[in-house]
């Protein structure tokens, strides 16, 4: 350190001889290149991709890392940093920066939701013949579930279709996920998550992260309890949880959306622009790399023999398109210049029935629906 090296391709004395000088070629005058004050310069464990003890210790110490490091950024950073080290704290145990953290935060908020969650964890451990009936009612809910969607999408083509079948199919999915929900019931630990809930009421967050956390576990804890159903009264207070931008909500957005899955998975959330408007790509994005909601549209869907793909503005860079079936095998795939705003796509081969359409813009990806109706 201290100077700069520039290699060189060294030369032989004779025909495949290696010759081990002049590799580098000393060069002075530069200023030697300082790692002080950087939390990621040193120790950092490229196999756990979590970031450095440097950075751990201060988060642990609740220094202002960056001046972007707002309060729900570092809330965030404390309860990945407390749940790391609840599950490993022996890899840490010599860390006493680390260790005090542990000690001392067992019953602060983020302490108390970690503790929740792992109580939730436990009330649901199944045994293996219960693993295996719930395995069995999934497997049978996804055949149901994909004979409704090709249905649907038949119907959306012919409305003279009968659609009792659809009606049977529907019926049985219910039965189905009644007996998987009494499964669940049975193989739970009630009074575990009892006593999860009682800690749960009675955490008071301090941060937009802890609030969302304490949401979700009470959805958590009434799901497992009592089943789809009970948690309808939750679908708005989780779609605002899912509409947030993740670096300010925290996992738990993740989560919401989830639930949000169970009654509609359609959403489309704009994370890019979420995140853009609260500042946390201040210099990562500019407006041209921003993909909104309705940028990308599908003309015509449903479709017969061929569809397009439609930007409504000019990215630059390559657009990936991939097309997946119902049991999310690939079906399609194809590049194109994103300046050229469309894509047109041959349908003739695909079956019947609904495909996903991924679509990624500048690293970004939209999903959307396509339905093949003849």
């Amino acid at each position: 350190m201290g100077a700069t090296f520039n290699p060189n391709i060294p030369l032989g004395v004779n025909p495949g001889e290696p010759n081990d000088q002049g590799w580098f070629d000393y060069q002075t005058g530069f200023s030697t290149y300082n790692c002080d004050g950087l939390l990621l310069c040193v120790d950092n464990h490229e196999e756990r991709g979590e970031g450095s003890d440097d950075l751990k210790e201060a988060i642990a110490a609740d220094s202002a890392i960056t001046s972007a490091y707002i309060e729900e950024a570092k809330s965030n950073a404390k309860i990945f940093l407390y749940e790391d080290l609840k599950k490993d704290s022996v890899t840490y145990s010599n860390n006493s920066a680390l260790m005090q953290f542990l000690n001392d935060n067992a019953n602060t908020t983020f302490g108390k939701l970690n503790n929740v969650k792992q109580m939730i964890k436990e009330a649901f451990a199944l045994d293996s013949s219960n693993a295996f009936l719930l395995k069995e009612k999934d497997s049978l809910i996804t055949v149901y579930l994909n004979n409704v969607n090709e249905l649907d999408s038949i119907a959306a083509a012919d409305s003279t279709v009968d659609l009792t079948a659809r009606e049977t199919e529907l019926i049985t999915i219910n039965d189905l996920q009644q007996e998987r929900a009494s499964i669940l019931i049975q193989a739970t630990n009630l009074q575990k998550l009892d006593n999860a809930k009682s800690i749960n009421d009675a955490i008071i967050p301090n941060t937009i992260p802890e609030g969302n956390l304490k949401i979700i576990n009470e959805i958590k804890i009434r799901f497992v309890k009592y089943g789809i159903d009970s948690i309808n009264l939750f679908y708005t207070t989780a779609l605002n949880i899912a509409e947030q931008c993740p670096f300010s909500g925290g996992v738990a957005v993740y989560m919401a959306r989830n639930f949000v899955a169970l009654f509609n998975d359609s959403i489309d959330y704009d994370d890019t622009n979420n995140c853009l408007q609260q500042g946390y790509y201040r210099l990562a994005l500019t407006d041209s790399n921003v993909v909104n909601a309705f940028d990308i549209i599908l003309i015509p869907n449903p479709a017969d023999e061929t569809t397009k793909v439609l930007l409504n503005k000019k990215y630059e860079g390559v657009c990936k398109v991939m097309i997946l079936d119902s049991y999310s095998k690939n079906v399609y795939k194809h590049e194109f210049d994103c300046n050229k705003q469309q894509l047109s796509i041959s349908t003739k081969k695909f079956s019947q029935g609904v495909y996903y359409v991924r679509i990624t813009v500048n690293d970004i990806t939209k999903n959307l629906k396509l339905i093949i109706a003849r």
